[in-house]
């Protein structure tokens, strides 16, 4: 891992949002790492449902996850978000004084970025030295605009729980349910930062043998959005 970026102990995450790009990328990263869940959450403003997977329900919910016998490496991922912003505002509380009690000094979350740009992913920091770090990483700051949802709701309240926080954004035309491409390219980008050698060829694989979404199917579909996302990143 990176010391010269960031602290002793990082947390990357990654809820759902456009085009699933921080989650699938959250998650592919916590299986390449081979963590396991250690800690769930749930909160009263998700969406009134459950999943079901072969005959079994279970609740919405929020996992922490690390590799065996790590310490300086854990992992955040979701089933989904609350839909309102006061809880929002709560579930990103509980889930910052989690990560405090583990002494995490920096999250990272993952997201998306919709917008034309040659960019493939975007940074933010919640100081300059940190922003200016990721810029000597290669990575292209993200100089206005919103990161909405709880990805940046996050990163936002880092400083109030005694962390860094950084969100990485990676670039979506904002059609796709799910944008492979897009989380690969996020992947790359926080294995570089963090030296964690993730090997992203299953992932380019199941990209390119995804079949081709029908155009005019494709035309009529109205754009996602999450929610109070107006800028498009999220």
């Amino acid at each position: 891992m990176s010391q010269k970026i960031f602290g002793s102990c990082v947390c990357i995450g990654g809820m759902p949002g456009i085009g699933s790009v921080g989650k699938v990328a959250a998650d592919y990263i916590g299986t390449a790492m081979e963590c396991q869940t250690f800690q769930l959450m749930v909160s009263t403003g998700f969406p009134p449902e459950v999943p079901v997977e072969d005959g079994i329900a279970r609740a919405l919910q929020v996992e922490l996850k690390a590799p065996e016998g790590r310490g300086d490496f854990l992992v955040l991922t979701g089933d989904a978000q609350p839909l309102k912003p006061p809880h929002m505002y709560n579930l990103a509380g509980e889930i910052l004084k989690a990560l405090a009690s583990y002494e995490v000094t920096d999250l990272i979350t993952l997201a998306a970025y919709v917008g034309s740009s040659e960019e493939r992913v975007f940074g933010v920091a919640t100081d300059a030295e940190l922003a200016l770090a990721l810029e000597d990483g290669g990575v292209a700051l993200l100089r206005d605009g919103i990161v909405g949802g709880l990805n940046g709701i996050l990163v936002g309240l880092c400083p109030s729980y005694g962390m860094r926080g950084v969100c990485l954004m990676g670039k979506t035309d904002g059609e796709k349910v799910v944008d492979l491409a897009a989380a690969e390219h996020l992947i790359g980008v926080t294995s570089d930062l963090l030296g964690l050698n993730v090997n992203t060829e299953v992932l380019g694989w199941a990209r390119r043998e995804a079949p081709k979404e029908d155009e005019d199917e494709g035309k009529k579909r109205p754009r996602r959005r999450e929610i109070d996302d107006r800028a498009g990143y999220g």
